[in-house]
């Protein structure tokens, strides 16, 4: 009997430890993620655009959309996206871009991009009055002042320029020199206004004459005629100037009168 028993407490041992073996074995499962990815989304790109995270590990985006880096990082680790390289003709920044892994993938980088845009603008001179000037056929800017101007609406890079007079200054006109182009990633400051009184010219007509009279205009002015026809003194006048036209010299045998 007694070795009997011992038979007994021996198999029940055995199963016992088999028992908790299996116990132990089905209550391991698998442990929290050991690393994450970075990542995010990309708009208003056109070209090309090198991300980098952590100053290493590079990414090319050519789409908008999402992007992910390839290197995963480990829990509690720092990241910090930025733009290695911008795409031609744009600018791209970046949010949410730097922080701290806390057990789960980053998904919020937001990197937006916009066509880069630059100023046109110029000198003015000779203005004694206000002028007003036009970039494009809608974006109007008053001059009222010799100097620097800069159209108010900036041009984006690769985009046409256009700059014309809209209105002139009293009694004056001005002229745009350098006025069009195409903006070529840089601020447009080569147009030139240059702006001059308004001049007119005195003349008029002479008949019977059969010889050479002179004319002359404001007692200075002098212009010797020898046909008939029309005529005109050299020197024009400004807007509102006098003028009188006399004969200074009469032609041989003849008088000319001046009306």
């Amino acid at each position: 009997m007694v070795w009997i028993s011992f038979l007994v407490a021996s198999a029940l041992l055995a199963l016992s430890a088999c028992s908790g073996r299996g116990d132990g074995g089905g209550g391991t499962g698998p442990g929290p993620a050991s690393s994450f990815a970075i990542g995010g989304t990309t708009s208003g790109l056109s070209g090309t655009v090198v991300l980098q995270n952590n100053g290493g590990d590079k990414l090319t985006i050519s789409v908008n959309g999402g992007f992910t880096f390839a290197a995963a990082l480990t829990n509690s680790s720092p990241y910090a996206v930025t733009v290695l390289a911008q795409p031609a003709g744009q600018t791209c920044t970046v949010a949410n871009g730097v922080g701290t892994l806390a057990g789960a993938n980053i998904t919020n980088v937001t990197v937006t991009c916009a066509v880069n845009t630059f100023t046109v603008g110029g000198t003015i001179s000779g203005l004694s009055g206000t002028v007003v000037l036009r970039n494009n056929g809608g974006n109007d800017l008053t001059v009222s002042a010799n100097g620097s101007f800069t159209f108010s609406a900036p041009v984006a890079q690769g985009s046409p320029y256009a700059v014309t007079v809209l209105t002139q200054p009293a009694g004056q006109s001005c002229s745009v020199a350098n006025g069009t182009g195409t903006v070529a990633g840089a601020n447009v400051s080569s147009v030139t206004v240059s702006c001059a009184t308004n001049t007119f010219t005195v003349g008029g007509t002479i008949s019977g004459l059969s010889g050479t009279v002179v004319l002359q205009n404001n007692g200075g002015d002098n212009l010797t005629i020898s046909v008939n026809g029309s005529f005109a003194f050299a020197a024009a006048l400004i807007n509102a100037s006098p003028y009188a036209v006399t004969v200074l010299a009469q032609p041989a045998g003849q008088t000319c009168t001046v009306a």
